[in-house]
């Protein structure tokens, strides 16, 4: 277990030799540790569809490909995904396009073990109320989240 006077010094050794901020030097010491997940999360959100129904969806098995359309009685197929909720960091929105006319609709689907951030319980607000609080992993893109400005993405 390293001890906070350790992690403090390997977060100063960090600035020293990149010229970052305290801050800045502790979440990329952090996102680091946490390279693995966000691999994993970028590969879940990017991917390409199939090009016919027949063939597996890319996606990772999760989906449920050609469901019949009540419109035009084509089917549906998965097209994308994205993190589905601003707190649950398992919770995914995956996204069904008709492909014989403009019908749409979109799937809530959990991935145990597949997150697309980090969730964590922060102090807030004057009445220090404990809130949960999500951060995106670096490169996937959140609906409804903006990037950590502080990670160097725009």
């Amino acid at each position: 277990m390293t001890t906070n006077r350790g992690r403090k010094d390997v977060i100063r050794d960090r600035m020293a030799a990149t010229g970052e901020s305290y801050n800045v030097a502790a979440r990329n010491l952090k996102s680091m540790k946490d390279m693995g997940a966000t691999r994993e999360a970028v590969l879940t959100q990017r991917w390409r569809p199939a090009e016919s129904l027949d063939a597996p969806c890319p996606c990772g098995g999760t989906c449920e490909p050609g469901e019949k359309c009540g419109r035009c009685h084509a089917r549906y197929r998965h097209v994308a995904r994205t993190p589905g909720s601003t707190t649950d960091v398992e919770t995914w929105a995956d996204r069904y396009e008709c492909t014989g006319c403009a019908a749409v609709y979109t799937l809530t689907v959990v991935l145990p073990g597949r997150p697309w951030g980090v969730a964590e319980t922060v102090v807030k607000g004057g009445a220090a109320e404990p809130v949960v609080q999500a951060t995106v992993f670096p490169g996937v893109v959140h609906p409804l989240l903006r990037p950590d400005p502080a990670s160097g993405e725009d």
